[in-house]
C-alpha cells in the first residue's frame, strides 16, 4: 500500500516516486520530479523584493514572472547558479515558483511506500 495518495495521472504511471536533489549552500532540497518545471541555468533575476517580512528574487521566465524563494527560508540575496522552477496545482489553479541552486539535479527514485515519500510531495499536490 503506497504511504501517500498522489495524482491519478501521476500515480498509474509508476510504483516509485523519481525525486530530484538539488543543492543550496550545502542543504540538501528534494523535489519530485513530477513537479519540476525546469532548470534553469545561470539565471538572472530581475529584481530583489520584500515579501512577506523575506527578500525574495523575481526572475522573468518566458510569459511568466516568477517568485525565487530561499528554500532555507531566509532572505535571498545572491545570484544562484542554477534555479530549479517547480510546478503547484491546488484546484484548478496552477503556480510556478523557483528556488536557487547550486548545481543541477542528481536523480534518484524511492518505492512509494517509503517513509520519506510524503515529506517530499507534501508541497506539490
Amino acid at each position: 500500500m503506497r504511504a501517500v495518495q498522489l495524482p491519478n495521472s501521476v500515480s498509474s504511471l509508476t510504483d516509485r516516486l523519481h525525486v530530484l536533489e538539488f543543492h543550496w549552500h550545502g542543504v540538501g532540497i528534494q523535489i519530485p520530479k513530477f513537479a519540476l518545471y525546469a532548470c534553469v541555468p545561470n539565471p538572472i533575476f530581475s529584481c530583489f523584493v520584500q515579501r512577506h517580512h523575506r527578500q525574495i528574487a523575481i526572475m522573468k521566465f518566458g510569459r511568466y514572472t516568477l517568485p525565487i524563494l530561499d528554500p532555507l527560508e531566509k532572505d535571498l540575496d545572491d545570484q544562484a547558479d542554477y534555479v530549479a522552477i517547480v510546478s503547484v496545482a491546488r484546484g484548478n489553479r496552477f503556480g510556478l515558483y523557483g528556488f536557487p541552486t547550486d548545481c543541477e539535479g542528481l536523480a534518484f527514485t524511492l518505492p512509494m511506500d517509503h517513509e520519506n515519500v510524503p515529506r517530499i510531495v507534501q508541497y506539490f499536490i
